[in-house]
């Protein structure tokens, strides 16, 4: 305020509203008239405080100024208060009370109109020895009171402090002593399981560790250091044991004790601000204003320092206060193991993420961040039945139990090895006797896996027991303490309620894990050699089950006797029946994840149907022998990763580090800034956490996942359903999808075509014209097509493999139920008036390994047994007699091949009348065969898998094809369905030659010619790739497969391990999605970063997400949610930060001007605008195609630091252009905020003043347009205008801020403190007199009213930045002009990322 815009100095201004002090006299005759005492009514007396009452007992004198009349010269009494106000000419603050005084003087008639203040009021200051006739009753300030800090108190306080200070250094020292040698008793531990061979009763028990020990790290457990488990590799752990100490008890009860002991103190402190500790005194416990606010920032510090401690030790805390020991020894003992964590990057690694992935690093190895630690108790089970028997000692963790070897003093998991042969297994068919099956529980535990789910009070207790909750706590303590109580109370229940809905979230995924985890029921089970009831929490392996017609079965096992039909789409998600047969009585090895599926039962499937009981007997037909209970499972196992995944960093969570660095540098320059300008004192260290605490917003993190959320809603709805939410992010940046194609790509079942049989009355076998009524084949090819399969019937449905299924239907013939053999078929025929039949004596099922299956089928006629064997044509080829094919056989194969059929060959041979057909091996049986025909099926594409796929390839998503079909069928569906172009060249690579001189060779699969130079041929351009398994078995061992795979667009003949193989090898480079039907595709769809099941379950525990409705458009809706749901995020994120940024210029510059916001506009912002914009931007729509791109998931990347930066820039220019504007304004110079006489403390009373007016309605539309700015659909989301929330709020508070800065002084904009005043000064300015209530203004001038035309413009100026901002980021970040740069970038410095063909 010392000069105006044209230089001159300011004239001091005049100010209205001021109370003029008491006037003490020794009469109340010396009153002045203006305010000489009233008459008093009667029986009333006039006291000293000049005013009537019944009696001045107990009336305090005004005067004495807290003295007593004896401790004063002279008593004065105080004449009444004046009941108006004054106005002071030129108002100068350094003199106000001179002018005040003066002023009050003057008007009361005491000195002369034309006086002048410098000459004085006349009228002396009150001092207790006066002897003046008046005073004015300026009381001396009196002694602040001050805190001795040696009150009882304080006292208590520091005696608490050092008493636990002494115990705990006393515990430490003891327990240091104690454990001197503790590193000696650590056991390092493997969680794979050792298995068991032998049995207990017969005295040859004993444990065969059958791990994988070429491992690192497995072969010498003893030789890690025991130290800590830092340097364990994956698989290892880490066991100490500890013992319970009274001691130590009681002070980890004395420490959480201690910790709300903190939050009381804590909560005193603040109390005693608001005076609610001693009677209502302000300050009555602290003593005053200062020394609170110095206790608090102590306690804050020192309870936050003590907090963190016990957040960063909770998982250890109990066993510090406990005693290491021996594990034989021990309570209970503590399980350390790494954390395994999968980080998935998107290109190259920036120096800035590096740096400070380098830092955090070193960071968690230092601390110990990356050690996962679980006390687990000690527990002992019986390992005989009955009272005094042995016992044994184990731990349960993760749900698998380590037994203690009391020779050894180690802990160990365990297997039961029942045979590796299916004779082996047979033979186990007896059972087990009580006790083997308790001395085998012992070891396992019971079949039963606990899932524990907390009550809701413990889970809300745990859900707050994180550092980030801590920090939003702190921040609060804060916000509560410095008067700023209405927005901490807002925030506070911000945090609740989103801290209740996670809760909430989270306890039912757990009661559903819970749901499909705790299963039991009662079966019968052979023990003793007896069949009894028991519960299947009680099965072990060894143990043989009764199986019945609509029991769940509850371990995995094999069939031993009878067959059985299982629902299994819980665990693969086909909803098709699965027949299981009966073990082969030979030594054909038993492989559970291979051919020994077959023959195997699974946890957590249903049983359709199963073979009756007889009648005249109490043996089961059907038997069931348990090889693996509890987690061995494949259910069990499933469970356990659901309960402890692993754990993914995406390149969204590895910036997100550096982001959050970043913005706690920012905040900390921040509170630097902020303690220079506000004074270097106590006060500015609020105002400094309040900047960090506005920069790291407490939204933030709820900010970055709510896009995941809404998309896991939408998607949902859609019949997508999500049991992983992180991977709806991997989803938006799936740069690959495989696809399987039989029921995936192509329709569910196949449809017969023909068969094209071989006829063999020519010299030469030679393919005859292809038949499609099998009626008309000869008699032997009608039975083999009739009996090589493995259907059944289930209530009269025929279920099996599709194929299979539909060759049978072809031929007409009937399955008819039979006890002597494994099926018996008849044919709908008559020859000569009957009817053949067929008795099948053996079948070896279909392997993929072989790509064959045969039977042995007795025809009833004749009695000859024929052997039939079918596979693929290229299987055929190499194990039929070379005599029996007919040369063109592969041309004709491939011809059918290349017009989409699938292919199968059928082989035969006589083998007359054989007795022992039990004993023919497969080998010998699937030898000498002579071909059939080739059977011929169609399959079809689904009607949408076209349209599917040519979104995928526009929306830059490569897509490849996995199938187990043959090379050339799946070629011709990849062109059906648009992968390859039909210009486009497919070579196919497969193996060729004998044995050892086989070597890939390429062929053009168009006219079967040789490639030479494959690596010239892809160079040309408009080339594809297709491999057999064998080829990418081949290509895989000689490390070339890495150079060729984005080359690779089919890949045929591959096994379920050949899938997840080749899903793992594209997710090294690309982030990688799999969709499949959930058969033999459920490794691959496990393993990918986003695998998709098409399954009827709802919950499907395949992979993360699954789908009911069978169309590979799910995958299309995928994507676009998962980029739909990344877009958003960022739109939150980049909200947050551009809030934070405009926040932070907010504070400072109101810092800068010793000015702040009212408090309602401070509510407005933290509330409504930050909470209610943040909600609706996630709320946009999601896109209707798939955009040409990913978006970016770059937290650091240029993209958005691009969009970010500008936007801050722009409103960093406009909101100091603006200030500026405001400077040179002729009727805001000289009317100036002066802080001089005001306390920075009281900051709800430092926004009545142009300044802080000018600054709110500058950042309000700042942080109301930054919303509009990032809900801009782009690629990813729809048009901005199909956010119908957020266009509503935006509307609604553009409005509001347009109605404060517009309108004249109204209710509502006073309430904000904006363009209102004092009433009296409102009239003077030509405004009505208000009718509500206004809390006077602490300003000289008493308003803040911007003139009419001021208001236009600032409000045009405002629009105008709004307007800038939005052209900005659609068309500099998003538009022509980013597109341009971005292109410029890349041809200048090369991109580095992944260039995929599509």
């Amino acid at each position: 305020n010392s000069i105006d815009v044209n230089g001159k100095t300011c004239p001091l201004l005049d100010r209205a509203g001021l109370t003029c002090p008491v006037l003490c006299v020794r009469s109340f005759n010396d009153c002045p008239a203006d305010i000489k005492p009233a008459s008093c009514s009667d029986g009333q007396l006039i006291c000293d405080d000049g005013s009537c009452h019944d009696s001045c007992s107990g009336i305090v004198n005004p005067c004495l100024c807290g003295f007593t009349e004896s401790g004063v010269t002279n008593v004065y009494r105080a004449c009444p208060a004046y009941g108006g106000t004054v106005s002071i000419k030129r108002y100068d603050p350094s003199i106000k009370q001179q002018q005040l005084e003066f002023t009050c003087a003057q008007r009361w008639g005491m000195v002369a109109s034309n006086a002048t203040v410098d000459s004085g009021s006349g009228i002396a200051t009150w001092t207790n020895n006066a002897t003046e006739t008046m005073l004015w009753n300026v009381c001396p300030t009196a002694q602040e009171a001050k805190l001795t800090f040696k009150e009882n108190f304080c006292l208590a306080f520091y005696g608490i402090i050092g008493v636990e200070v002494v115990l705990y250094l006393a515990w430490h020292i003891y327990k240091s002593i104690r454990e001197r040698h503790a590193a000696s008793l650590r056991q390092v531990c493997s969680s794979l399981p050792a298995k068991m061979v032998g049995s207990a009763d017969k005295g040859i028990y004993m444990a065969s560790d059958k791990r994988d020990t070429s491992a690192e790290g497995f072969e010498h457990m003893d030789s890690f250091d025991k130290g800590s488990a830092v340097q364990l590799p994956d698989g290892m752990m880490l066991l100490r044991g500890f013992d319970g100490d009274v001691g130590g008890a009681a002070l980890y009860y004395l420490a959480l004790l201690s910790t709300c002991g903190w939050l009381v103190v804590l909560a005193i402190i603040v109390a005693d601000y608001y005076g609610k500790v001693k009677g209502g005194i302000a300050y009555g416990l602290l003593a005053n204003s200062t020394t609170s606010m110095y206790v608090f920032v102590f306690v804050w510090h020192l309870g936050g320092l003590w907090m963190i401690t016990m957040l960063a030790c909770k998982s250890k805390l109990r066993n510090y206060f406990r005693i290491e020991c021996a594990l034989p020894a021990a309570r209970v003992v503590q399980v350390e193991q790494r954390r395994a964590e999968v980080i998935l990057m998107e290109g190259e690694h920036s120096r800035l993420t590096a740096l400070a992935n380098a830092l955090r690093d070193a960071l968690v190895r230092r601390l110990h961040l990356d050690i996962s630690a679980e006390t687990c108790a000690l527990q002992k089970v019986a390992v005989v039945a009955g009272e005094g028997g042995a016992r044994r000692e184990y731990i349960e963790y993760r749900c698998t139990r380590y037994v203690l070897d009391k020779s050894s003093g180690r802990f160990q998991s365990y297997m039961f090895s029942l045979g590796d042969t299916h004779r082996a297994l047979l033979e186990k068919g007896n059972g087990l006797s009580s006790s083997e099956a308790q001395h085998r529980g012992s070891h396992i535990g019971e079949n039963f896996i606990r899932v524990s789910v907390a009550s809701f009070p413990v889970a809300v207790l745990q859900e707050f027991f994180s550092f980030f909750y801590l920090y939003q706590l702190m921040a609060m303590w804060v916000w509560f303490y410095f008067n700023y109580y209405k927005m901490a109370l807002v925030q506070f229940g911000v945090i609740i309620i989103s801290a209740l809905i996670k809760v909430v979230v989270r306890q039912r995924s757990e009661l559903k894990v819970k749901s499909l985890a705790e299963h039991k029921s009662v079966c019968r089970v052979r023990r003793d050699g007896q069949w009894t009831e028991l519960n299947t929490a009680d099965l072990v392996p060894g143990d043989v089950v009764a199986v019945e017609s609509g029991m769940e079965i509850m371990c995995d096992g094999c069939v031993l006797k009878g067959e059985v039909v299982v629902d299994e789409s819980s665990l693969t998600g086909e909803a098709r029946p699965v027949r299981k047969l009966a073990l082969k009585n030979d030594d054909i090895p038993y492989d559970v994840a291979g051919a020994g599926k077959t023959y195997s039962v699974f946890a957590g499937t249903r049983v359709l149907q199963s073979q009756s009981q007889r009648a005249e007997s109490d043996e089961p037909e059907t038997q069931v022998l348990v090889t693996r209970t509890r987690t061995a499972t494949d259910k069990g196992e499933l469970i356990q990763r659901i309960l402890f995944p692993t754990q993914y960093s995406f390149v969204f969570d590895e910036q997100l580090r550096v982001a959050l660095v970043i913005l706690l540098a920012y905040g900390g320059f921040g509170f630097g800034v902020t303690i220079w300008l506000m004074g270097h004192d106590v006060t500015s260290w609020f105002y400094g956490v309040f900047v960090i605490s506005q920069v790291m917003s407490p939204l933030l993190p709820a900010a970055l996942v709510v896009g995941q959320s809404v998309a896991a809603d939408r998607l949902r709805r859609q019949k997508i359903y999500c049991v992983d939410l992180p991977r709806i992010m991997m989803a938006g940046k799936v740069q690959v999808f495989c696809f399987d194609k039989t029921g995936t790509l192509t329709k569910e079942g196949l449809e017969f075509l023909a068969v094209q049989p071989v006829a063999t009355s020519q010299p030469q076998p030679v393919f005859g014209a292809d038949e499609t009524d099998i009626a008309r084949l000869p008699e032997v090819a009608q039975l083999g097509f009739a009996s090589c399969h493995a259907v059944a019937t289930v209530d009269g449905q025929l279920i099996g493999n599709p194929v299979d299924v539909e060759q049978f239907r072809a031929t007409g013939w009937t399955l008819q139920p039979s006890d002597e053999h494994v099926d018996t078929l008849v044919s709908p025929f008559t020859a000569d008036g009957q009817r053949r039949v067929g008795h099948v004596l053996k079948r070896f099922e279909f392997v993929h390994a072989r790509q064959s299956m045969s039977v042995a089928v007795q025809d009833a006629a004749t009695g000859d047994v024929h052997v039939f064997v079918k596979g693929s044509f290229e299987r055929l080829r190499n194990i039929a007699a070379p005599a029996s094919i007919p040369a063109d056989y592969d041309a004709v194969a491939a011809k059918w091949a290349r017009d989409g059929c699938y292919v199968l060959a059928l082989a035969h041979k006589n083998l007359g009348q054989v007795k022992d057909v039990a004993r023919i091996q497969r080998e010998h049986m699937e030898s000498g065969c002579s071909l059939v025909g080739l059977l011929l099926f169609r399959n079809k594409l689904k009607d949408d898998t076209a349209d599917a796929i040519a979104e995928l390839r526009a929306g830059n998503t490569r897509t490849v094809m996995i199938t187990g079909d043959s090379a050339l069928t799946a070629v011709f569906i990849a062109r059906e369905c648009g992968m390859v172009g039909p210009s486009v060249r497919v070579i196919l690579g497969d193996m060729e030659g004998e044995d050892d001189a086989r070597r890939l060779v390429w062929r053009d699969t168009a006219g079967d010619i040789q490639v030479d130079d494959i690596d010239h041929s892809l160079s040309q351009g408009h080339v594809e790739l297709a491999v057999t398994a064998t080829a990418f078995n081949h290509l895989v061992a000689s490390n070339a497969i890495r150079k060729l795979l984005f080359n690779i667009r089919v890949f045929a003949r591959m096994t379920p391990l050949g899938k997840a193989e080749c899903v793992g090898l594209h997710m090294e480079r690309a982030i990688t999605g799999m969709c499949g039907d959930g058969g033999n595709d459920c490794g691959a769809l496990r393993a990918a970063h986003v695998g998709l099941a098409l399954s009827e379950s709802e919950a499907s525990i395949v992979s993360p997400f699954s789908s009911s409705n069978r169309s590979i458009h799910s995958c299309v809706t995928l994507l676009r949610e998962g980029r739909a749901g990344l877009a958003t995020s960022f739109a939150a994120y980049k909200f947050l930060i551009n809030y934070a940024t405009t926040m932070s210029a907010l504070e400072l510059t109101q810092f800068y001007f010793s000015v702040i916001v009212p408090q309602a506009v401070w509510i407005l912002i933290d509330s409504f605008i930050a909470v209610g914009l943040c909600i609706a931007l996630t709320q946009a729509q999601t896109a209707r195609t798939l955009a040409p791109s990913r978006p970016t998931a770059r937290l650091i990347g240029s993209h958005t630091l691009a969009s970010i930066w500008g936007q801050t820039a722009i409103n960093y220019a406009f909101l100091f252009g603006l200030i500026g504007l405001l400077f040179n304004q002729h009727w805001f110079r000289c009317n100036e905020f002066d802080s001089r006489d005001i306390d920075t403390s009281l900051w709800w009373i430092l926004g009545d003043n142009y300044e802080s007016e000018l600054i709110s309605i500058v950042c309000l539309f700042q942080f109301v347009n930054a919303a509009a700015v990032y809900n801009f659909g782009y690629r990813y989301r729809r048009s901005w205008i199909t956010n119908y929330s957020l266009v509503v709020l935006y509307s609604a508070f553009i409005a509001v801020v347009s109605v404060l800065v517009l309108a004249n002084p109204n209710r509502f904009s006073c309430m904000f403190r904006i363009n209102c005043g004092n009433p009296d000064v409102l009239v003077d300015l030509g405004y009505s007199r208000p009718t509500w209530h206004i809390t006077p203004y602490n300003s000289p001038i008493g308003h803040n009213v911007l003139p009419h035309n001021f208001r236009w413009t600032l409000w045009a100026l405002c629009i105008t930045n709004a307007v800038l901002c939005l052209a900005y980021e659609k068309l500099v970040v998003l538009g022509p002009v980013g597109r341009y740069i971005k292109q410029w970038w890349i041809r200048r410095t090369s991109d580095r990322k992944l260039k995929l063909k599509l």
